[in-house]
Formats: structure tokens, sequence, C-alpha cells
């Protein structure tokens, strides 16, 4: 059994996306479930799992089994294994673990604030409960390990201290279970999932890359998760953490080049394949969805004819307007070149600001028109 609890006081990170990505991936390999637990209520990773299509058998709220979580800290009281503690946040050594029965019950009597606390010779000062009866996020994560039998934890390296005491809780509250674990290196950068997904790329790249990070042993260098589910080992991630926006731009062009064209055309709003390839057209330049977006909005927006060759445009148009259905790109020159009074010499350049609103890339022509001449009449005008 696995899990994936992360401690999210902000926004999800890539180093918690990858850790998640780890745990699912495992899961399968190993046949087996995945639990999804939250500190608080999040539809928000709700929302980004589901995007990146990871998916978990079992999903709760931790803040579901607080009355259990508090009979479980109690239980650590009456065997002596916790303490009262009345020190708050005092930086002197506390001495509470030696209080005898008559304190404590002046001090429940008194309603004096009070916290429970893990009586450890390996970790000192350890909360398990505090002031206001709420577990801590530690205890919570080692009791919640016990009632779901898990037996492999995939965690940052950053959190073995907190690991470390988890596994006391989990001795004291006499949880025995063997467990496997794997301390996965942060990923160092400021770059947010956020900021990715806002960007353009897309959900299987960014796992692509995530899982390829630090792992020298990849049968491709480009993968789907259920590809890597086949192959990946998880003992194989090195010390390698260098966020690298490069490396995933170019997986994430590969990405863009293997989707469906109809599949890649409804992100620009169309269910038509042709309008795929010609955003597959531009990514000798782009790579990613937003990069895309701007070099295909402008082929469908209102043509601008406030520059030099307004005069010349206006007639193309026309001639455009009044053509039958032309079926490739030089047809169309010969058929503008005798039906106008134009010459050859700019024909590419009109055209190209009539078909894109661009003039200055005139290479592809003669595809893009093979993708836009169902839509010629809207697209020119």
């Amino acid at each position: 059994m696995l899990r994936f609890a992360p401690k999210l006081d902000s926004d999800l990170t890539l180093s918690n996306l990858r850790i998640a990505i780890l745990n699912y991936l495992v899961a399968k390999q190993n046949d087996d479930r995945f639990i999804l637990r939250f500190a608080d209520i999040d539809s928000e990773i709700i929302q980004i799992f589901e995007k990146f299509a990871i998916k978990d058998d079992l999903r709760y709220h931790q803040q579901e089994r607080q009355s259990i979580h508090q009979k479980l800290a109690l239980g650590l009281l009456e065997s002596n294994k916790a303490y009262i503690c009345v020190c708050g946040d005092s930086t002197k050594e506390c001495q509470c673990q030696n209080l005898d029965k008559k304190s404590l019950q002046e001090i429940k009597e008194s309603k004096k604030p009070f916290v429970i606390k893990l009586n450890s010779d390996e970790f000192k000062d350890i909360v398990i409960l505090d002031n206001n009866a709420k577990p801590t996020y530690n205890f919570t994560i080692a009791c919640d390990d016990m009632l779901d039998d898990i037996d492999t934890i995939i965690i940052t390296k950053d959190q073995t201290k907190e690991y470390l005491i988890q596994q006391v809780i989990k001795k004291l509250l006499g949880f025995q279970k063997e467990t496997t674990t794997y301390f996965v290196p942060s990923i160092d950068t400021q770059i947010s999932l956020e900021y990715l997904l806002k960007e353009g790329f897309i959900p299987d790249a960014i796992i692509n890359y995530l899982l390829l990070l630090g792992y020298k042993d990849a049968k491709s260098d480009i993968f789907t998760l259920p590809e890597a589910i086949k192959w990946y080992d998880i003992a194989k991630i090195d010390d390698d953490n260098q966020f690298n926006i490069n490396r995933l731009k170019e997986i994430n062009k590969q990405h863009l080049i293997n989707i469906d064209d109809k599949e890649l055309s409804r992100v620009f709003g169309f269910a038509d394949s042709d309008i795929g390839k010609l955003a597959k057209l531009y990514l000798n330049k782009c790579s990613t969805i937003n990069e895309l977006d701007k070099k295909i909005k402008p082929i469908f927006r209102p043509k601008d004819f406030d520059n030099d060759y307004a005069d010349e445009m206006k007639i193309t148009q026309n001639v455009i307007f009044n053509a039958p259905m032309i079926d490739s790109y030089g047809e169309l020159k010969k058929y503008i070149l005798n039906n106008s009074t134009l010459n050859t010499n700019d024909l590419d350049i009109v055209l190209s600001l009539l078909m894109t609103n661009q003039k200055n890339d005139l290479t592809n022509l003669d595809k893009i028109y093979d993708c836009i001449k169902t839509y010629i009449l809207e697209v020119i005008s």
C-alpha cells in the first residue's frame, strides 16, 4: 500500500508532484493500492491529479479521522509514552514529563492550556496534540500509515527528519510492519507547476520530464506514464535535481508532435485534424501550447490592411472570394495571377499577410494552405 500525503500550505510544487507520480507508478507496478490523503479539503489538487491522470484508489481528508487520532494520542498518554506539557513556547528545558498525578489533576481543573508531547529519547518536545486537541501533522501521518497498513513510502530527502519522527511514533503505537522507503531529492527550481500549465506545457510532457530527471537508464527519452510503469525502477533515481526548462521544452515539443491531430485541434477550439496538422507546422519554432496559440489565432483573426500591401491584399481577397474551391497553393497563385493585374514578385507576401497576418515568414505557405483551404474565405476576411 502506498500513499501521497503532502503537508500543503502552498501550491503543489514540482517536487511534490513527482512524489505523487512515483507513488502512483510503484503502486501500479506492484498491483497495489494508491491512497491520496489531504491535510485539509483541497479541490485544486484533485483537479491537478485528474489533469495528470493520476487515479487514487482511496481518498480522504485526515480531519475525518481526527477522533481516532485523538484516541491514539490519549492511549500513548495513558501508557506513559506521551505526557501533558504546559510549557507552551518556552525555550526552557521541559520537565513536564515528571509531573505527578496531583499536578496533572490541577492542570486539568484549572483549564490551563496544555499540549501532549511524545515521551521519546530519540526526539524531544515532539507535540502530538496541540492546545486545541488537534493532532499534529507528523502524528496524523504516523497514525494513518498504521491504519492504512502502508508498506512502501516515497518521500523527498528534505523530509527525512519528519520521516524518522513518524517512525518513532509508529513504534510507540505498536506498528511493527516492515516499511520499504525511498528518498528522492527535491527538485531545484523556483518554477511552479502553475506557471508551466499556464505557459502551455502539457501534463504528459511534465510527467515525462519529472520521471526522466536524475534517471540514467530510461528505455526512451520520450514516454508516457503508462509506458514508464512497464520499465521504470525507482531505485535508479540519482541526486541530479537541476531543473532544465529547455529540456522540458524539447520533451513538450515531442509530445505535441505525438498527439493525435484532431485531439490537438481541440486545444484551439476546433475538432478538425487539419487544424492539428496546421499547429504542428509551427513546431520547428514553437514548443508549448501558448506559443502555438500565438501562431494559430492570427490566422483566424480579421486581417490588417494597414500596410504597404493593402491594395494588393484587397485585390487578392476579392479574387479568392469569387474563385471556386482550389486544391493547392500553387494552383491558387496561378488562378490569382490569371484573374488579376498582380505580378508574381510580391504574391507570396500578400498571401502570407492574408493567410497568417505575417509577412516575414514565407516558409510552408503551401502546407498552411492545405490545412486551411476549407476555411479560406473566413481566413482572408
